[in-house]
Parts: C-alpha cells; sequence; structure tokens
C-alpha cells in the first residue's frame, strides 16, 4: 500500500483491501510453505477444468481501476482468477482453497471467510466501471476447493456484496484519515531540540550528517559514546519527516538496553505529539492470566480478531499519550485476553517512529513484523542503526539455520500423529539419525555436503507435497521441520560463503560466514539509512562486512577534544591472559583488583572479563585475598529493567563490578559515565578459536595471514574494548584510570588498533610500577 495524504491518494492491491482491518486478524498455526504450494497445484487443477469447459476461458486476468470514496482516490489493481463468457455475461470466478469440510453452508463459508467474498465483489465492481466490460452482464462467484479431497462447492457472491465493498472501503478510509491527521500534526510539530546547547564538536557533527545525506543514500556516523549520536540523529530524522522527505523513521538497536535511552531521549523532544511504538520481543510481552496465557508461539494470535472485537480496541485511542508501553499492552491483554505482543504490533500502522531490534529487518523469521503493517513503504521511511558495528555477526548468525537431532525425532512423532505420509516420516527419520552420529567440532566434508543436500532435498519435495493436519502438531515441530528446506537450500549453495559443521554432538548448523549481501538487499528500499556506532573502523572493513562500496555510502565523522586526557592509561605486562597460560596468573589478576579497589574507594572498580567462567575464578581468589570487598557480577539473562536496576544498586552497594565485555552491560547502558573513576580490562576478549573463525581465516583469499587474523579476530576483540571504555568517559569533566591488563596489549598488532586515547607510553612490568601508577 502506498498512500499520500497530501493528494489524498492511496494505491493498493484488490487483495490488500478485501483483507484490510482495523484491527488484527486470528492467526492459524501451520502449513504456511505447504499450504501455498497446494493452493498453486489446485489453482492449476481447477484451470485446466475450466479450460475445458470454457475453451474461451480468460485466466490471471489484470484489472485496475479507481474508486473514490469519502474524498480519497482508492486506485487498485488486481488479477481476476478465471472470466468464464455465456452467452452475452461474463462470470468472474475467484479459485480459493480451504480446510472447510464441503459442501458447506454459504452463510458459514461467509462468517469465515469474508475476504474472500469481498475480493470478488471488488473485481464485480472494478469491472462494472471499466470501458472493456460494458455490454456485457457482469456476475463474479467464488469456487471453493476443499484442500485435502478436492471437493468443489461454487457460490453466487451477490450483486448485494457491495455492501462488503463498502465497508471495507469505510475501514480503508478510517485509517488513511488517522494518517492524514497525523502528517497534519507532524506539519504542526514543535520538535525540541536535542541539546539545550551544543557540546564542543556538535554543531560540525549535525553539518557534516546534513552534507552526507544529500550526498549518498547510506550514511554510516561515527563518534564517540557519550557524543549525543542518538540526539543529533533523532532530530536529523525528525525535521527532515517534518519537511516531507519521509513519512515514517525506524530506529534499530543490536542491543536492546540501548532502547530505553533512545525512549527518553525521543519523549524529551516530541512529547506526546507524535505517535512511537517500541517493539520489544515476544517474550518480554508474556502474560498468564485467567484470560490468556502466552505461548511464545503464534498460537497466541488464535481467536484474536474476535476478542479484539469484543473488546471494542482502538489502536489511536491506546496512542493518544504517544505510545503504548510494555506494562500498559500487558495490562490490556490481561483484561481482554489479547496477547499482549499482537496488541503491540497492531498499533504499528498508526505510529510514525518504530523502535527495536535490528533483526526486525534483518532476520527472516522476524522480518515480517515491520515489513507487514498496513501503510509501511520503505522509500518513504529513514532508517537508523545504532551500534551498527554489531550488524555483520547478527545478520549472519540470522541466516544461519541449525537443526537438533532430538528436535527433529520429537517432531517425528506429531507429524506421525498428524497422518504425514510414511516417505516423509522415513525421509526425516534419516536427517534425524544422519545428525544424531554427528560428534562435536565436525566439519562436513564435500561428500557429506553432498549426502546431506540430497537427503534434504528429498526430505523437503516430500514436506511441500505431504497433506496432513498441520492444526495438531505443536509449532514447535512445525518449525523444526521447515528449516530442512532452508537447509538444503544453503546445502547447495556456495560452500565459501557458508560452514557446515557441528558446533555440539547430534547438531548440524549452516552458519552463514559473510551476510554483506543480504545486508545491503534488506537496507536498498529504504530512502535514507543511517548507520551508527563508535567504533566503525577501521571503516572500510566495516563497509565490506555490509556488502557497500565507498561509492554507496558517506561519512559523517564526530570528534569531541574534551575526550583528550580523560583517560589515564597504562599497559600491564605482568600477566599472560590467554586461555592457557591465565590460571598461572589468577592471583597476580585478584591482588591488582584488590589493590586498584582500595587504591580509590570513592567508586567502585569496573573490572571487564572475557567470560563468567573467569570472572567466577577471580572472584573465587579475591575473596581469600579481601573478604571484606563486596563483588557484584552482572546476572544473565534478565530485562532491560533488571540490568539497569543492577547496575544502579551496584555503584550504591558494591566495591567491585564485574561485566562481561560484548554484553549489553559493556555495550548498551550508559550509567557508568562520571560513576566510575578505575577500570580494568582483563584480556583482550578474542572470538573463541572454533571452526567458523578458521573458516572465515580462509575465506579472502586476497588477505595475508596476518591480515586474516587482525580481520577475524584482533578487530572484534578491540572494537569491544572501545565499546566498554567509551561508556566511562561520556562528557566533559568525566576522568578514569584504565589499566589494560595482560601483555598483549603492547604488542604491535594489539597497540596499532586502540584509539588514540587508550594508547600509551606507560607500560607495566612489576608491581612497584603499578603503584607508582595508581597513586600517581
Amino acid at each position: 500500500m502506498q498512500v499520500d495524504t497530501q493528494s489524498r491518494d492511496a494505491q493498493l492491491s484488490v487483495g490488500e483491501l478485501a483483507i484490510f482491518r482495523n484491527r488484527p486478524q486470528s492467526s492459524k498455526t501451520g502449513a504456511g510453505i505447504w499450504r501455498a504450494k497446494v493452493g498453486q497445484q489446485w489453482h492449476k487443477e481447477s484451470a485446466k477444468q475450466t479450460e475445458a469447459a470454457y475453451p474461451k476461458a480468460v485466466f490471471e486476468q489484470s484489472i485496475a481501476a479507481t474508486l473514490r470514496h469519502r474524498d480519497w482516490n482508492i486506485h487498485l489493481q488486481g488479477r481476476i482468477d478465471q472470466i468464464l463468457p455465456e452467452a452475452d455475461s461474463l462470470i468472474l470466478r475467484e479459485v480459493k482453497t480451504v480446510r472447510q469440510p464441503l459442501p458447506c453452508p454459504a452463510e458459514d463459508l461467509l462468517q469465515q471467510y469474508p475476504e474472500y467474498f469481498a475480493q470478488a465483489a471488488i473485481y464485480l465492481m472494478l469491472a462494472s466501471i471499466l470501458p472493456e466490460y460494458a455490454g456485457h452482464s457482469l456476475k463474479a462467484e467464488l469456487l471453493f476447493i476443499e484442500i485435502s479431497s478436492g471437493t468443489v462447492q461454487t457460490l453466487p457472491v451477490a450483486k448485494e456484496s457491495r455492501d462488503l465493498v463498502d465497508a471495507q472501503l469505510e475501514q480503508l478510509v478510517t485509517f488513511l484519515d488517522d494518517r492524514r491527521a497525523r502528517r497534519v500534526q507532524l506539519d504542526a510539530l514543535e520538535i525540541r531540540p536535542a541539546f539545550p546547547s551544543l557540546r564542543e564538536g556538535q554543531a560540525e557533527l549535525i553539518e557534516q550528517l546534513s552534507k552526507a545525506s544529500l550526498k549518498s543514500p547510506t550514511v554510516l556516523l561515527q563518534a564517540p559514546t557519550g557524543f549525543g549520536k542518538t540526539g543529533i540523529v533523532l532530530e536529523h530524522a525528525l525535521r527532515e519527516m517534518q519537511n516531507g522527505l519521509y513519512e515514517r523513521c525506524i530506529y534499530l538497536t543490536s542491543k536492546s538496553s540501548g532502547q530505553l535511552e533512545t525512549v527518553r531521549q525521543l519523549q524529551n523532544m516530541i512529547g506526546r505529539n507524535l505517535r512511537f511504538i517500541q517493539m520489544r520481543n515476544r517474550a518480554e510481552h508474556r502474560i498468564d492470566s485467567p484470560m490468556h496465557r502466552c505461548t511464545g508461539d503464534r498460537r497466541c494470535e488464535e481467536d484474536l480478531g474476535q476478542r479484539w472485537m469484543e473488546a471494542d480496541i482502538h489502536p489511536p485511542e491506546l496512542l493518544r499519550d504517544g505510545t503504548l508501553n510494555l506494562e500498559q499492552a500487558k495490562d490490556i491483554g490481561r483484561q481482554t485476553g489479547v496477547c499482549p505482543y499482537a496488541l503491540t504490533k497492531a498499533c504499528l500502522p498508526f505510529a510514525e517512529l518504530w523502535i527495536g531490534d535490528s533483526n526486525y529487518l534483518f532476520a527472516p523469521q522476524s522480518r515480517h513484523v515491520f515489513s507487514e503493517p498496513y501503510g509501511f513503504d520503505p522509500a518513504k521511511t529513514i532508517v537508523i542503526i545504532d551500534e551498527a558495528h554489531n550488524l555483520p555477526n547478527r545478520n549472519a548468525d540470522a541466516l544461519s539455520v541449525e537443526l537438533n537431532a532430538s528436535n527433529l525425532f520429537f517432531a517425528l512423532e506429531g507429524l506421525s500423529e498428524a497422518g504425514a505420509s510414511r516417505r516423509l516420516i522415513r525421509s526425516l527419520e534419516e536427517i534425524a539419525t544422519e545428525i544424531e552420529a554427528l560428534h562435536s567440532a565436525t566439519v562436513l566434508s564435500p561428500d557429506q555436503i553432498y549426502a546431506m543436500g540430497n537427503l534434504c532435498l528429498e526430505a523437503a519435495i516430500f514436506l511441500e507435497d505431504s497433506r496432513f493436519n498441520y492444526d495438531v502438531v505443536a509449532p514447535f515441530a512445525l518449525e523444526t521441520v521447515w528449516r530442512i528446506p532452508e537447509l538444503a537450500k544453503r546445502l547447495d549453495e556456495a560452500a565459501s560463503d557458508w560452514l557446515f559443521w557441528c558446533p555440539k554432538t547430534s547438531i548440524l548448523r549452516a552458519q552463514c560466514l559473510d551476510a554483506g549481501k543480504w545486508t545491503a538487499e534488506c537496507l536498498k528500499p529504504f530512502s535514507c539509512r543511517i548507520l551508527m556506532s563508535a567504533t566503525l573502523d577501521p571503516v572500510d572493513n566495516f563497509r565490506n562486512e555490509i556488502g557497500l562500496s565507498p561509492a554507496e555510502t558517506d561519512l559523517a565523522i564526530g570528534w569531541a577534544d574534551w575526550r583528550e586526557g580523560a583517560y589515564d592509561v597504562a599497559i600491564d605486562c605482568r600477566v599472560d591472559t590467554r586461555m592457557k597460560q591465565r590460571k598461572s596468573h589468577y592471583e597476580t589478576t585478584g591482588r591488582t583488583i584488590v589493590e586498584m579497589t582500595l587504591a580509590d574507594s570513592s567508586a567502585p572498580t569496573v573490572v571487564f572479563f572475557s567470560s563468567y567462567q573467569y570472572a567466577e575464578n577471580i572472584r573465587t581468589y579475591i575473596s581469600a585475598l579481601n573478604e571484606s570487598l563486596r563483588v557484584a557480577i552482572q546476572p544473565r539473562g534478565v530485562d532491560l529493567r533488571e540490568q539497569e536496576r543492577f547496575i544502579d544498586e551496584s555503584l550504591l552497594y558494591t566495591d567491585v563490578i564485574f561485566l562481561i565485555i560484548g554484553s549489553s552491560y559493556s555495550e548498551g547502558i550508559d550509567k557508568l559515565g562520571g560513576q566510575v573513576k578505575s577500570v580494568i580490562v582483563v584480556g583482550p576478549a578474542l572470538p573463541e578459536v572454533n571452526a567458523v573463525q578458521k573458516a572465515k581465516i580462509l575465506m579472502d583469499s586476497s588477505l595475508s595471514g596476518k591480515n586474516a587474523f587482525e580481520r577475524v579476530y584482533l578487530i572484534p576483540a578491540i572494537r569491544r574494548i572501545h565499546q566498554a571504555l567509551g561508556r566511562i568517559v561520556r562528557a566533559p569533566g568525566h576522568r578514569a584510570k584504565i589499566l589494560l591488563h595482560g601483555k598483549r596489549y603492547a604488542e604491535k598488532q594489539y597497540y596499532e588498533l586502540l584509539q588514540p586515547e587508550y594508547q600509551t607510553t606507560y607500560i607495566i612490568r612489576n608491581d612497584t610500577a603499578l603503584k607508582s601508577w595508581m597513586y600517581k
């Protein structure tokens, strides 16, 4: 759907108008690809039978016309399945496949499939106003085909069906009027500046961003953490929206913790005068109440349409204060039985700004959340991606496919009970048995890839052709078996882009090694895309990882002079933090943390580790060295609010805070700036040495071994350090002592990748030098 609120024009397909609702529809878990494929087969069979009975019949006939409804021009286009000539009349026939046993009373079919009747009625109305159909008596009918048996039932669409069309037009125009009203609201909006006064360097970045966005649709923006990137980019987007360049803004993050600050910044700038939705994930929306118990999948949305109508929910009313937050959605869900996740998602078409995880744009299983809402047009949308340095790895993981033998065996039981064919069951059993025999860290040989590809391709064909009762199969089981066609596709693709290996015993993973092409394809439809981070460097490397060339991007770089001299950095060469050597240095690491904490007890010392296990081991040593020190380790698996609460309480009540580098605590929470004066980074956290990293090393034959090692291991490790340390000094006046704990930091290949503010000539080789630096 494309909407021009100024001229009151809307363009959409007949199918879109037929299914349009100002409320979500009930979701039916199940057939997916199989349903579409079988539907196509029945359409072809119906066409053959029709052609035999009506040799002059026309199939897939394009039709386009404009309807006017309440001052709106509705431009419609579609394809009529079949046009049957009868004497001086024409029958416009739509073919629909259903699971409903046929024959069935007409009123029951109308109640269950109103959109099918509406679609046929719309075609009838369009044909009636087009000159090429003048002189013919026009009729419309629906040919229902029961998908499992092939039983058919034909129902005429009565002339009174004009009421169906009018009802759909009324629903559509209600939505269009709301969008027009929001456009007027945006035109009159007072956008408060992101900052009362600009700090050093901000004016220059604002100017760079403005110029860069005129030169290229893709802007790579880099500025230090705490610089004010979020405010600068949001203000730029809001003003460009107000100027009519864009209708909507999508703000994406790769760490959900970063969304909280974005929401605060946005509300300070627009108050309640513009609508925004923060689209959290299903797990965060989950409730368990007498009215609704979330299942964690699309079963939550069964009977959604009925519950929505009974509750008389209207999204514009829910957004009266500018947004529908998570707790409000959950409260409404408890009261009405409407799934909170579905409720939030249904509000997206009515909001001008969407905030969410980058997976909503790049992950194949999640993209529909942002691509399906009515009125969404990427060509009129500006997309902002924060923490963009995480995109290459996240997108590669999102494209990857994993099959667990145990899960597949479980899914087989469900399919068998639902009546799946024996040949499908046998084929899936063979795949599960082969995967079950694979050992951890196994990399499939070319022969194994070929054999597994054949097995998966055969199973995919059987799966698409198999008919069984999808409604009784657990969604988890369906999701598992439908990974097989995707795996078959991956096994048939270029081996250089994929690694087929076993991260654990009895688990096969098709790991994407380069998601650059996919990333670029996902970005391309948007009118403007701003990718920002404090750590895009080296920019050429990042650009390659997202599949873009220098000619396709422009840069906006911010620098703050107040960061110079804000860090007092030393490199501690007394210890070796590599996996095999670190154990012999545990006591030295523990003593160093104790001494640095006692040297300045005015604020907690923050220590960054590469893993939880490393942190736990050192905490044991600290307890033995000084049992009075209060040490807090970041908790696992908590939501955004709990993460913030942990930081707040730790700053008040502990002496030492252990954080895991690369986690949302080190890359997404901005509460440490100005609150912490002493930081220790225990060794660079290089990616785990495994088959994936080894394959990446071998990917680019143009790189030397040294450069490949740098690209695969060192750049990600140093980037995580920059992310963590950038959150310590966030404003003029912030100061911090930084101890880079590990002799590798002094090695040339590591040292030269450090940003200038972290490079130092102060090298610690003994305890005396450490104390001298601590107390200077």
